[in-house]
C-alpha cells in the first residue's frame, strides 16, 4: 500500500513538473516555426494601415495582433484576420501565402471582409486538416471554390459568402459529402445556378445546424426524398427566384427550425398552412413573394415568435386585432407595403403589451387612427426598447404632442404621407438617437422647433410637401447636426435665415430646399460644401448671379435645380459634369448671353425661358467627334437666333429636345436622322421653312412632333404614318402646308393628340380616321409620354400648348390623358365622314373654318367625352341633332354660320349655352336664340293667303337688310379684334 501511494505521488509530481515545464517552455515565446511562417504569411499581405506592426521577430507571436496561442504548448491556435467594425486594423489584399501550412496546430482562421481582388480561394487550404473554423466571407475572393476544401473533415463552420463585386461559383458541391462534422455552411452571394447537385450534398451533412444560401442564383429547389438534415435550427434560401412558385414540403419537416427566410422569391398563393408545424421558430421572413390572401389565423398562434416579416407581397383583408395581440414576444414585426391591409380598428391596445418591440413597419398598411392614439398605445410598453417606427401611408390625421419625446431609443421614424397636421413638437429634440427622419408629405404647418438642433445623429430628414413657415436660423435650428447628410425641405414656405460664416454639416450630400425663401443674396455658405452632389434652390427668390467660385463646384454635382428664381448674368463659359449621369436645371431665371460649352457627359440640361441669345453652332457642334450623353435637352422661350446646326451625329442619346419659341431660321437638318433615341422634337413658334426632312422617318421611337408655328410647306409626308408608329401626338398647326390629309396617318395607333390647323389643306378628311384608336380609348395613358427622368430625381413629363376656346392651356401633367382633334383653318371639304363618332375618348374636336358640307353626323351619343365641339364656319346644312343634349361632358360648343336649319333640340346642356354658339344659321330658331320664332307654324310658307304673304315678305325684305347691314358692320369690327388676337396668341405660343 505504500510503495503504491508513494509511486503514485511520484506519477503526479513527474505530471506537475511536466506542466511547469511546459509553461516555463511556452514563456519563451511561440514556436519558432511558427513565427517565420507567419512572417513570410505577412510578407505577401498588403496591408496599407500598418495592421501588423506588432509582427516583428523581436516579440513573442502569441502576443501578435489577431493571433492566438495555446497556453501550454505556444503553437498557434486562431488568426483573427477578418475585418469588422471592432477590429481596429485595416483590410488586407495581396495574396495567401503557403507558409499558413506551417501551423500544423490551427483551428480557426477568420480572413473575413477583406479585398483579395478576386484571386482564387487557395487549394492548400484544403490541406489544413486541424482547421475547424474557416472564414473567408466577404473577402473579394473570385473563381471556382476549390474542392480540396472537402479534405477538411474536423471543419465545424465554413463561412464563404462571396463580395459583391467578384464572381464565386461552384458547378458541383460534391466537395461537401467529406465534411460531416459541418455544423455552419454560408455559401451566400455564391453562384450555384449550375450546381445541380447541391440539395442532395448538403443533405449528406446530417450534423447542420445552420445553412445560408442567399441569392444563389439557385432556380430549381428539387424533392427529398430521405431528410438527413432534420438537425437544421436555421436556413435562409432569401433571393433566388425559384422557377416553381410553392415552398417544397421537406421544408416543413424540418421540426427544429428557428429561423426561417425565405424572402424575395416567387412562392405565391396564401400563405400555406403548412408552416404551423414548424411550432420551434422564432424568426419567419416570407418578404417579397406574391403571397395573397388575407394572414392566416393560425400565424397569429406562434406566440413565440419574435421577428415576422410579410412586407411586400399582395396580402389583403383585415389584420385581426384579437390575433395579433397574442404576438407580444415579438421583437421585429414588418408587414408593410402589402397589397390592401387593414387594421380594423388601428393599433389595438393588446400593443401596450409589446415589450420587447424594436423595430416595427407598417407603411402602406390601412390605420385610420390618430397619431397621437397610437404613440400613446406603443409607449405604455415600448417606449425604451423601439428603435425603428415606420409608418407612412397608414391614413394617419390628428397631431403630434409632446409625448412623441418618450421614445429615447428610436433612431428610424417615418411618417410620411400621412394628414397629421399641427406644429412639431418642442419634444423632438429629446429623440436624441434618431438619424433617420421622414415627416413629408403630411399638412404640419407652424416653425420647426429649436430643439431640432440637439438632434445630433440625424443623418437623414425629408419634411418636405407640408405648410411649415417662419424663420429657419441654421446656427440656432442645426446647431449640433454634424452628421446630416440629405435634408429635404421642398414645398414648404420656410424662411432660411444664414449668416455670412454659417458652416453647414460637412457630410452634406443632398439638400432641397425648393420654394423655401433662401434669397435674395445668393448662399455663401454653399461654399465649404465640398460632398455636396445633389442641389435643388428653386423658387427661392435668388435674385443674384452666380458666382465664379460656384462653377468651380459644379463637377462635383449630379442635380443641380436653381430654376423659377430671378438670377441674372450669364453662365459660365463651360460647366463641367463628372458625374455619368447628372442633371442641370437653369430655367425660368434672366440670364442672358450666349450659350455655355456644356461637359459631354451632363445627361439633362434645361435652360429654358430665359433671355439667351446667340446662335447653336458652338453649343452643338463644339468638338464634334465626341459622343455626347445628354438625353434631355430644353432651350424652349429664349431668344436664339440663326440656323439649326448640321452636327447631330455625336448627339444619339438625346431623348427628348425642346427648341421651341426662339427666332430660328432656316431648314430642319436632315442629321436630326442621326437620333434614333429621340422620343420628343419641339421646333414649335420659330422661323423655320422648307419641308419636312425625310431622314427624320429614321427616329422610329418618337412621340412627340410639334413644328407649329413656323413657315413650313409641302406636303404632309405620307412616311409619318408608317415609319412614326409611336406617335402620339402631331403639332403641326399654323405652316403652309398643303395638300390632302395623307391616309396613313390613319395607322397611328397611339395618336392621341393631332393638330394640323391653320394650313391650306384640302380635299376630304379620310374615312380611315376611325382607326385612331388612342381617340377612341379614354384615360388610357399608352403613350408612355412621360420622359425617362425620374427616381433619383424629379419626373419630368413632355408638354404641350393648345388652344381651346380662344384661350392658351398648358398641358403637362394630365397629357396623358388629353385627345383632340384640330383640323381647323384649312380648305377641307366634302362630308364629315360618321365614323368620326367612333372616337369616343375625343374631349376637343375642332373642324371650323373648313368647307365641310353636308349633315352634322347623327350618332353623336357615344362620344361621352366631349368637351369641346366647334364645327363653326362651314357649309354644314340639315338639322342639328337631338343626340347632342346627351353630351354631358360638353361645355363649349360652336355651330355658327352654317347652313343649319329647323329648331335647336330641347335639352339643359344645349339650352344652356349662349346664342353665339347657334348664330349665322338663318334657318335655325329656338331658345337660346332670340330672333323670331320661324318654327311657328303660323308662319310656315302657306299658311297666309297672298296679300298678307307680299305684305309679310316685304317686311321680311327690310328686316333682313337692316339685319344684314347691322351684323356685316359688327363682324367686321369683330373679325378684326379677332385677327389681332390670334396674332397674340401665335406669339405667345
Amino acid at each position: 500500500m505504500t510503495f503504491n501511494r508513494m509511486t503514485t505521488v511520484a506519477a503526479l509530481l513527474i505530471c506537475l513538473g511536466c506542466v511547469c515545464f511546459g509553461r516555463a517552455a511556452s514563456s519563451e515565446g511561440c514556436d519558432q516555426d511558427e513565427r517565420e511562417a507567419l512572417l513570410k504569411f505577412k510578407a505577401d499581405l498588403e496591408d496599407p494601415s500598418s495592421s501588423l506592426s506588432s509582427w516583428v521577430v523581436q516579440r513573442d507571436c502569441c502576443i501578435w495582433s489577431g493571433v492566438v496561442c495555446d497556453n501550454f504548448t505556444g503553437h498557434v491556435t486562431e488568426l483573427h484576420l477578418g475585418w469588422s467594425s471592432s477590429w481596429d486594423g485595416s483590410v488586407f489584399s495581396g495574396k495567401l501565402n503557403s507558409q499558413l501550412l506551417q501551423l500544423k496546430y490551427l483551428g480557426y482562421l477568420d480572413l473575413s471582409n477583406n479585398h483579395f481582388q478576386g484571386i482564387p480561394i487557395p487549394s492548400f487550404l484544403g490541406s489544413m486538416s486541424s482547421l475547424k473554423h474557416l472564414y473567408l466571407d466577404g473577402s473579394g475572393f473570385g473563381g471556382v471554390i476549390p474542392h480540396q476544401l472537402g479534405n477538411l473533415t474536423n471543419l465545424k463552420q465554413l463561412g464563404l459568402q462571396a463580395a459583391r463585386d467578384y464572381v464565386l461559383y461552384a458547378d458541383s458541391l460534391r466537395w461537401l459529402s467529406g465534411l460531416s462534422s459541418l455544423r455552419y455552411l454560408d455559401l451566400s452571394d455564391v453562384d450555384l445556378s449550375n450546381a445541380s447537385d447541391w440539395l442532395s450534398m448538403i443533405n449528406t451533412l446530417p450534423t447542420l445546424s445552420e445553412l445560408y444560401l442567399s441569392n444563389c442564383r439557385i432556380r430549381y429547389i428539387p424533392p427529398l426524398k430521405n431528410l438527413n438534415i432534420s438537425s437544421l435550427s436555421s436556413l435562409s434560401l432569401y433571393h433566388n427566384q425559384f422557377a416553381q412558385t410553392s415552398i417544397p414540403s421537406w421544408v416543413f419537416h424540418l421540426q427544429s427550425l428557428t429561423y426561417l427566410d425565405l424572402g424575395v422569391n416567387t412562392f405565391d398563393g396564401p400563405i400555406p398552412d403548412q408552416l404551423q408545424n414548424l411550432t420551434s421558430l422564432r424568426t419567419l421572413s416570407l418578404s417579397g413573394n406574391r403571397f395573397n390572401h388575407p394572414i392566416p389565423d393560425w400565424l397569429y398562434r406562434l406566440s413565440h415568435l419574435e421577428t415576422l416579416y410579410l412586407c411586400a407581397n399582395k396580402l389583403d383583408g383585415k389584420v385581426s386585432t384579437a390575433g395579433i395581440g397574442n404576438l407580444s414576444s415579438l421583437v421585429y414585426l414588418d408587414i408593410s407595403d402589402n397589397h390592401g391591409l387593414e387594421f380594423e380598428r388601428g393599433i389595438p391596445e393588446s400593443f401596450k403589451s409589446f415589450c420587447h418591440l424594436r423595430s416595427l413597419s407598417l407603411n402602406n398598411v390601412i390605420l385610420n387612427q390618430n397619431v397621437s392614439e397610437l404613440l400613446e398605445i406603443i409607449a405604455e410598453c415600448a417606449s425604451d426598447t423601439l428603435q425603428v417606427l415606420l409608418l407612412s401611408s397608414c391614413q394617419l390625421s390628428g397631431q403630434l404632442t409632446d409625448r412623441i419625446g418618450v421614445f429615447k431609443s428610436l433612431n428610424r421614424l417615418s411618417l410620411g404621407n400621412n394628414s397629421i397636421s399641427g406644429s412639431l413638437p418642442m419634444s423632438f429634440g429629446e429623440m436624441t438617437s434618431l438619424y433617420y427622419l421622414n415627416l413629408a408629405r403630411n399638412k404640419i404647418s407652424g416653425t420647426i422647433p429649436t430643439s431640432f438642433g440637439a438632434l445630433a445623429q440625424l443623418s437623414y430628414v425629408d419634411i418636405s410637401q407640408n405648410s411649415l413657415d417662419g424663420v429657419i436660423y441654421p446656427e440656432v435650428h442645426f446647431a449640433n447636426l454634424r452628421n446630416l447628410a440629405c435634408f429635404y425641405a421642398s414645398g414648404n414656405q420656410m424662411v432660411l435665415k444664414a449668416k455670412p460664416d454659417w458652416v453647414p454639416s460637412k457630410l452634406l450630400d443632398e439638400l432641397d430646399l425648393e420654394s423655401c425663401y433662401v434669397g435674395p443674396v445668393f448662399p455663401h455658405w454653399l461654399r465649404s460644401l465640398q460632398h455636396l452632389k445633389s442641389l435643388d434652390l428653386s423658387n427661392s427668390g435668388i435674385s443674384e448671379p452666380i458666382p465664379d467660385w460656384f462653377w468651380s463646384m459644379s463637377s462635383q454635382f449630379y442635380y443641380l435645380n436653381f430654376s423659377h428664381n430671378q438670377i441674372p448674368g450669364r453662365l459660365s463659359r463651360v460647366i463641367p459634369v463628372v458625374s455619368t449621369y447628372s442633371l442641370f436645371d437653369f430655367s425660368f431665371n434672366c440670364l442672358e448671353g450666349a450659350l455655355p460649352t456644356i461637359s459631354s457627359n451632363l445627361t439633362f440640361l434645361d435652360l429654358s425661358s430665359n433671355l439667351l441669345s446667340g446662335n447653336l453652332f458652338k453649343f452643338f457642334c463644339f468638338n464634334p467627334s465626341e459622343m455626347r450623353a445628354t438625353e434631355f435637352l430644353n432651350l424652349f422661350g429664349n431668344r436664339l437666333t440663326g440656323e439649326i446646326p448640321d452636327c447631330w451625329k455625336t448627339w444619339q442619346s438625346l431623348s427628348i429636345m425642346r427648341l421651341g419659341r426662339n427666332k430660328l431660321s432656316g431648314k430642319i437638318p436632315r442629321s436630326l436622322g442621326y437620333l434614333s433615341s429621340l422620343r420628343s422634337l419641339r421646333l414649335q413658334n420659330n422661323r423655320l421653312s422648307g419641308e419636312i426632312p425625310p431622314s427624320l422617318q429614321n427616329c422610329s421611337r418618337l412621340v412627340t412632333v410639334d413644328l407649329g408655328h413656323n413657315g413650313l410647306e409641302g406636303k404632309i409626308p405620307e412616311w409619318m404614318g408608317q415609319r412614326l408608329s409611336r406617335l402620339s401626338i402631331l403639332s403641326l398647326p399654323g405652316n403652309k402646308f398643303h395638300g390632302s390629309i395623307p391616309k396613313e396617318i390613319c395607322n397611328l395607333q397611339s395618336l392621341q393628340i393631332l393638330d394640323l390647323s391653320h394650313n391650306s389643306l384640302s380635299g376630304t378628311l379620310p374615312k380611315c380616321i376611325a382607326n385612331l384608336s388612342a381617340m377612341a380609348t379614354p384615360n388610357n395613358d399608352t403613350s408612355g409620354l412621360i420622359s425617362p427622368f425620374a427616381g433619383a430625381w424629379k419626373s419630368f413629363s413632355d408638354s404641350l400648348i393648345l388652344t381651346r376656346n380662344g384661350q392658351l392651356f398648358d398641358y403637362s401633367t394630365i397629357l396623358n390623358y388629353v385627345r383632340s382633334l384640330d383640323l381647323s383653318s384649312n380648305n377641307l371639304s366634302g362630308q364629315i365622314p360618321n365614323q368620326i363618332t367612333s372616337l369616343v375618348a375625343i374631349q376637343y374636336l375642332n373642324l371650323s373654318h373648313n368647307s365641310f358640307s353636308g349633315a352634322i353626323p347623327e350618332d353623336l351619343t357615344a362620344m361621352l367625352s366631349l368637351e369641346s365641339m366647334d364645327l363653326s364656319t362651314n357649309q354644314l346644312s340639315g338639322s342639328i341633332p337631338s343626340t347632342l343634349g346627351s353630351l354631358t361632358f360638353l361645355n363649349c360648343l360652336n355651330l355658327s354660320y352654317n347652313n343649319l336649319v329647323g329648331k335647336i333640340p330641347s335639352s339643359t346642356q344645349l339650352q344652356s349655352f349662349d346664342s353665339w354658339s347657334f348664330i349665322g344659321n338663318h334657318e335655325l330658331c329656338g331658345p337660346p336664340l332670340n330672333a323670331a320664332d320661324c318654327c311657328n307654324d303660323s308662319r310656315m310658307p302657306g299658311s297666309m293667303d297672298g296679300e298678307e304673304n307680299d305684305e309679310e315678305h316685304a317686311l321680311h325684305w327690310f328686316s333682313g337688310s337692316v339685319v344684314f347691314g347691322f351684323v356685316a358692320g359688327f363682324w367686321g369690327v369683330i373679325a378684326t379684334l379677332a385677327f389681332v388676337r390670334l396674332s397674340q396668341t401665335q406669339n405667345l405660343s
